[in-house]
């Protein structure tokens, strides 16, 4: 949720506003933790086509 509302262009503050129970460091942690997890991955582009062939 975290994410998304970041995606969707929301601040912080405004985040913190809609969800007064999570603090500044909550949302930085939600960040940090996605990193991590993405970090980890590959990203493949154009696949299909190749497997295609």
């Amino acid at each position: 949720m975290i994410l998304e509302l970041l995606s969707a262009g929301y601040s912080f503050k405004r985040i913190i506003k809609a969800y007064p129970s999570l603090t500044e460091e909550d949302i930085k942690a939600a960040v940090d933790y996605a990193v991590k997890i993405v970090r980890n991955e590959e990203a493949f582009e154009n696949v299909a086509p190749q497997i295609l062939k």
